[in-house]
């Protein structure tokens, strides 16, 4: 008789498991089905790297797991049994799509289209697992086998991959049920928050991000609580109508506070970031005196977009001045604005809008060399349902890829 796997989740975790089956085993052993509740799998894949789907970073897995925050040591062994060079390999030779490489590293197809990364993975499994759509799971029990409770039937397997995803972008099927399914059979939840999103200021500040919004600017964003800094990005950041995103602003957003309540959360943006403010000062000066006839907004338009120092120099009450009679207390000013630009938070970022979740499965119950779990025999974790998030850049796709290898590989083993 076939083992029988159930795969709970067909994103792109689930569907990369079902793949690792076709390439390792031919299936020729073993029965594979995908339970999508969706009427589709890959709803959130098709998301990625703005639709056209950054499959994974090209570092070595020593760097790529500094971008995996606290899990960094968690998802090491993954990366260098199935990284990045790996993955480019199977897309290429196995999926038949071609890659090209784009700045730090970024891994995409050719095609620039998730959605054919999608289709392309769902023909390859064609004929090989098992999908069952439209299946919403609603109970998993665990006894000589898993026994899985969904609005199409219940379905029984020898082997079961959760891989349900986290709470993020909900809409695409992504709606928590991973954690009640894994605190069923004996896990701890990490309570969950967004990662990977933007960032809603207060109406003070939105004025700003409004007037600027779609103007992009290299900065260094620092999280300010109670006027502490607790971390900061050095990356783009993108001015919106209702506060900041980007890659900054995103990589800051899981260290925004659960709750803000009571205290001051803000977030300050250095628009110049590669001169302190004791150079850059001189650098005005030595302008000022060249340039006495030109206005100061365009003198510090060398720095920033044109748009950016008018905004700066408004709110620092020094627009329209030119550079011949600029006080020292308004070069002061003109410093503070461009170089501590503060903006209040709102709100804790919403995991409504997070690319990825911060929280999920306590990592210290799942083994890291197999993806199995310690609490119940048979079952591995993969994917967002684990307190697994990354930085933007191909790096939560290759987190899945890696882990769904592991799992698959072990699963092979166990027979």
């Amino acid at each position: 008789m076939k083992i029988r796997v159930g795969i709970i989740g067909g994103g792109a975790a689930g569907l990369f498991a079902a793949c690792q089956f076709k390439r390792l085993s031919g299936t020729e052993d073993f029965e594979v089905t995908i339970v999508e509740r969706n009427n589709i799998p890959g709803k959130k894949l098709i998301l990625t790297g703005h639709g056209r789907c950054n499959i994974t970073n090209r570092k070595d897995a020593s760097l790529l797991k500094e971008g995996f925050h606290e899990a960094g040591n968690f998802i090491y062994p993954a990366l260098r049994e199935f990284g990045p060079e790996d993955t480019v390999r199977f897309v290429e030779d196995g999926l038949g799509l071609k890659t090209k490489e784009e700045d730090n590293n970024r891994i995409f197809p050719v095609c620039d289209s998730a959605i054919t990364v999608r289709d392309t993975i769902l023909s390859y499994l064609s004929g090989s697992v098992k999908t069952i759509c439209n299946a919403e799971v609603q109970e998993i029990k665990k006894t000589d086998v898993f026994e899985v409770k969904t609005s199409a039937g219940t379905m029984v397997f020898d082997r079961l991959i959760l891989s349900c995803g986290g709470s993020s972008f909900p809409k695409t099927g992504s709606t928590g049920c991973s954690y009640a399914f894994a605190e069923s059979l004996g896990h701890t939840i990490v309570p969950v928050r967004g990662a990977l999103a933007p960032i809603i200021v207060k109406s003070d500040a939105r004025k700003l991000t409004s007037s600027l919004s779609g103007v992009s600017v290299n900065v260094k964003l620092s999280l300010l609580i109670d006027g502490k800094v607790t971390a900061s990005q050095s990356r783009e950041m993108l001015f919106a109508e209702f506060g900041i995103t980007g890659p900054a602003a995103m990589e800051l957003s899981r260290e925004v506070p659960p709750d803000i309540k009571g205290i001051n959360a803000s977030v300050e943006a250095d628009l110049i970031p590669d001169m302190s403010d004791e150079a850059f000062d001189q650098e005005m000066q030595k302008l000022i005196c060249d340039h006495p006839d030109t206005k100061i907004t365009t003198l510090l338009s060398r720095y920033m977009p044109a748009s950016a120092a008018e905004e700066v120099a408004t709110l620092t009450g020094t627009a329209g001045q030119y550079a011949q009679g600029f006080t020292k207390e308004n070069r002061k000013k003109l410093i503070n604005g461009a170089k501590h630009l503060k903006m209040e938070i709102a709100e804790v970022p919403q995991i409504e809008k997070a690319y990825v979740t911060r929280g999920g499965v306590s990592l210290k119950e799942v083994d890291r060399k197999t993806m199995q779990s310690k609490k119940t025999e048979g079952l591995y974790i993969i994917g967002e349902a684990l307190d697994i998030d990354g930085i933007s850049g191909g790096y939560n796709l290759q987190a899945c890829m890696s882990g769904a290898y592991l799992a698959v590989k072990s699963i092979l083993k166990s027979v």
